[in-house]
């Protein structure tokens, strides 16, 4: 079977002999506060998930049709279930041996019916693109704001409840938004239309006229000879409604389960197809296998169902993260081998090219030392004039020279001279062959300085070769694995997207998407139609009320108590000037406006009845009148104009303020009291003019 097309679920409940104080303020919220949520979810065996935050998201719908907020009503559930229940005459069998409980025997008077579906399309009725989790319970997540499909879902499916049971008795009727998903909770009152009980009597019917009907003991009571015009005829039980769970849902469990599994047909055909949600499996399409392992899910074993579902999601998203970072690790494998070529060429480099510099270098140092031993001792040998076999040295031609100066003064002298040089010679040789020595002693101590630090880093670039390796080797298992999960996973994605259920389901989907845009389409115009036909109304009941104000100028211009209006011509001039600065666009919150407001008034009056001087003295007064005596106060126009937005609403727009019988100054507050604005207007202090 294919679990997972979304579903709508009916659960019924197992309290239908009791329903206590508790469970109705549980359905209601009523009297929960914040600590009372956590006492809730404290209970773990049930895992609870209510979310304070959203309690006020939470609705019901009354027996109007109305969407009020959940546990608003002055009375309660419970109350509201005895009095239908007072209705019907119904009272509950009483256990002799426990005094204050229902007996065993007792007819079930209450059923408790959950519907639902599947989690993810009624979080988008309920709540559309809003990202939030609403298994947290201790999230804030008082910003949420409820959508407009959650309400048609509301509404569709407690007409079929009402359709189903009877609105009268359809009790209750509570959408809870804020657990983890978003259900109703119907209760009702199983009703039966059964034969009154009782012995049934004879009737006897006037053979004159069929319509007298007399019972036994009138008819006995007649004179003898009148009986006669009578025929006795066996009279039928009448029927009436009487609480019997037995007689709706059924009396043995296989009747039951024949009437749930229609219950969920019928919820389908007319409410779920229109929000994606299937029927669910009916019983006798499961398997014997699917049968025996079906049973009711508590609220721990769907939330464990979810979270796999989560943790599945959660999985396959890992999966596409550690193909992504394995293709990364094996482009880091390639540049580590590439960066460990190099390093390992970078490290004979090291090695074999600085010492060869210096040794070339030091051997250049010593060609030069000499070259420049031998130029000298030519310069000496050619100067001299002497002949030399070999390769002379100093000290030789030192002691030649000094036989040489013995035999000549002359040649003595210039020898000295010739001993400086080669002396100094001597001693730059030294220096140079210091200098040797020196540069030696650093050549070799660089030589050993390099190689400790190449076989350090050859050391660290090794382990680090060694463990991407590994790191490497260990993520092209994973790999391989996750590719053959992944081939399998595809496979069965293949098989199911060509299975017959899958296919229908997509053209459902494909269809209710198309009806949904044809009819948001349709639902544009019918916007668009009604705001125009609202614009209309409003222009006719603003049009009223300035007509009504003109037919009291002239009751007033025609009466003789200048300058005094009378209460009622006055109320009517003055919701005529605010009508007609409404719909011209005219504040009324400066003199300016109120002038200019007045005078558009009086210019449409008609004053061909008047005369020149008595037109001009009613125009006068009634400038004075609005100008200094009476007061447009911002919440009276505020209150006026909502007055009109609401009736603009309805295609009755009849409006008065002339009146009693209905009209606008007699309209009150939702708690009772008068509505203020409509009335008579506020009198200036200290003003003028009496009424």
């Amino acid at each position: 079977m294919e679990d997972n097309i979304p579903r709508a679920s009916i659960h019924v409940g197992n309290e239908k002999k009791s329903f206590s104080v508790q469970v109705s303020n549980e359905a209601e919220r009523r009297g929960w506060d914040e600590k009372r949520y956590q006492l809730k979810n404290a209970e773990l065996e049930k895992n609870n998930h209510y979310n304070f935050s959203r309690k006020h998201l939470n609705f019901e719908i009354t027996k109007e049709g109305k969407i009020v907020p959940l546990g608003s009503d002055p009375v309660s559930l419970h109350e509201k279930l005895q009095r239908r229940l007072d209705e019907l005459g119904f009272k509950p069998y009483m256990d002799a041996d426990h005094p204050g409980q229902i007996a065993e025997n007792s007819p079930n008077f209450v059923v408790n019916v959950i519907i639902g579906g599947d989690h993810a399309v009624m979080h988008k009725l309920a709540f559309g693109d809003q990202k939030f989790d609403p298994s947290d319970p201790n999230a804030d997540q008082s910003n949420i704001v409820l959508m407009q499909g959650i309400f048609n879902w509301a509404h569709d499916t407690h007409d079929f409840a009402c359709r189903k049971w009877g609105p009268e008795n359809v009790i209750g009727f509570c959408v809870h938004c804020d657990e983890t998903s978003v259900h109703a909770h119907i209760v009702t009152v199983p009703v039966s239309q059964v034969k009154k009980r009782g012995r049934i009597g004879n009737v006897y019917v006037s053979n004159d006229n069929p319509e007298v009907e007399l019972p036994t003991r009138e008819w006995k009571a007649l004179p003898k000879e009148e009986r006669g015009n009578y025929t006795k005829t066996q009279a039928t039980k009448d029927k009436g409604d009487r609480v019997s769970f037995a007689k709706v849902w059924g009396e043995t469990r296989e009747q039951i389960s024949a009437y749930i599994s229609q219950l969920h047909t019928d919820y389908h055909e007319e409410v779920g197809y229109k929000y994606g949600l299937e029927r669910g499996i009916p019983y006798d399409e499961l398997t014997d296998e699917e049968k025996r392992a079906r049973k009711h899910k508590d609220k721990v074993t769907l939330e464990a169902e979810r979270k796999a579902k989560l943790a599945i999601a959660e999985a396959e998203k890992q999966k596409a993260e550690i193909e992504a970072e394995t293709a990364i690790i094996l482009e880091q494998k390639d540049e580590a081998q590439k960066d460990l070529k190099s390093a390992q060429s970078g490290f004979i480099a090291r090695i074999l090219k600085p010492g060869k510099l210096k040794q070339e270098e030091a051997e250049k140092m010593k060609g030069a030392y000499d070259a420049g031993v031998k130029e000298t001792l030519d310069s000496v040998l050619k100067a001299t004039g002497l002949n030399w076999t070999g390769s002379p040295s100093a000290e030789a031609i030192g002691h030649q020279f000094r036989v040489i100066w013995d035999s000549n003064s002359n040649l003595t002298n210039e020898l000295k001279a010739k001993d400086g040089v080669i002396a100094e010679k001597d001693t730059e040789i030294k220096g140079l062959n210091a200098k040797v020595t020196t540069l030696t002693e650093e050549i070799n101590g660089l030589k050993y300085h390099i190689s400790l630090i190449d076989e350090d880093y050859v050391e660290r670039l090794r382990k680090s070769k060694i463990a991407e390796t590994a790191r490497a080797d260990k993520a092209e298992k994973e790999l391989i694995s996750l590719r053959s999960d992944y081939r399998d996973l595809f496979a069965q994605w293949n098989a199911m997207y060509t299975e017959p259920e899958f296919i229908e389901a997509r053209n459902k989907m494909n269809a209710r998407i198309e009806r949904e845009a044809r009819e948001a389409a349709e639902r544009k115009v019918a916007e668009e139609r009604e705001k125009n036909l609202k614009q209309e109304r409003k222009a006719k009941i603003l049009d009223k009320f300035i007509s009504e104000g003109r037919q009291a100028q002239r009751e007033f211009a025609l009466s003789n108590r200048s300058p005094n209006f009378n209460q009622s011509e006055l109320t009517r001039v003055y919701y005529a000037i605010i009508a007609l600065a409404t719909k011209d666009n005219l504040s009324l919150k400066n003199s300016s406006g109120i002038e200019a407001a007045t005078e558009r008034f009086l210019d449409k009056c008609d004053w061909s009845y008047l005369s020149e001087s008595r037109r001009s003295c009613c125009k006068s007064w009634t400038n004075i009148l609005t100008a200094r005596e009476i007061t447009f106060d911002d919440a009276v126009i505020d209150n006026f104009i909502s007055f009109i937005d609401a009736m603009s609403c309805s295609g009755d727009t009849y409006a008065s303020v002339g009146g009693s019988n209905g009209c606008a100054d007699q309209l009150t507050n939702w708690d009772g009291t008068q509505k203020q604005g409509l009335g008579a207007p506020k009198k200036k202090q200290g003003g003028g003019m009496s009424l």
